[in-house]
């Protein structure tokens, strides 16, 4: 009795593992296609992109709003600005920004009582913690939000709008960092695809300039009462 309940326990358990591991296989098998799909969809895209710049710096302008990241259709600037100039890309890339930067303020700051309550937990962890309007807070709190590294700019854009921040001040401290950051993401990798060494020394003047700003902004304000 014993070695046949032993020899059924060993046949489910070796039966088990073979479904499991079918199962496994086929479940790779459909996530490696979708992999597969995406990577052959994104090369699509930014190719449609990089061989036409409307439709590039017009994905600039709307599609980071859906929380798409940034730096991925900058760095596609950055490709364009290879052939047709990288001072041009990074002049068209951060006026595209800009646009974003400012259309998407008007949306959460009309919506904004909608946007506060329908925005994830980090993002209502964080504006709660700005303080109403007092001028000088408020500019401070744009800045860290603009310069805290993990922030995407995006967030920042209907965290400002929500609360309502001043349109000029936001523009003031929002126009700059986009500025550096959009020209340093394009010359960069313009420079990188040409072999240009001074516009990729370019580039990364703006980033670390600009990592270098936010490091001393962000230390200065744990001091600050």
């Amino acid at each position: 009795m014993k070695m046949g309940r032993l020899l059924i326990f060993v046949s489910v358990v070796f039966l088990s593992v073979i479904i499991l591991a079918v199962l496994s296989s086929e479940n790779l098998l459909q996530i490696s296609e979708v992999t597969t799909s995406l990577i052959n969809f994104w090369n699509h895209f930014s190719e449609v992109l990089t061989q036409n710049g409307f439709l590039l710096f017009l994905a600039i302008i709307v599609l980071p709003a859906f929380i798409l990241p940034v730096s991925p259709l900058l760095a596609l600037a950055g490709i364009w600005g290879e052939v047709h100039g990288a001072l041009n890309s990074a002049i068209y890339g951060t006026i595209a920004l800009t646009i974003n930067c400012c259309w998407t303020y008007w949306l959460a700051r009309i919506l904004g009582a909608k946007f506060k309550k329908k925005s994830n937990f980090f993002t209502k962890k964080i504006a709660s913690k700005i303080p109403k309007q007092t001028s000088k807070n408020i500019l401070g709190w744009a800045l860290i939000l603009r310069l805290t590294p993990g922030i995407p700019f995006i967030f920042s854009n209907y965290i400002l709008g929500a609360i309502k921040m001043p349109f000029i001040s936001y523009l003031a401290v929002s126009v700059p960092i986009l500025t550096a950051t959009a020209s340093g993401y394009i010359l960069t990798t313009s420079g990188i695809i040409s072999g240009d060494l001074s516009t990729l020394g370019g580039g990364i003047a703006f980033l670390v300039g600009i990592i270098l700003f936010g490091k001393y902004i962000l230390n200065k304000s744990k001091y600050a009462n």
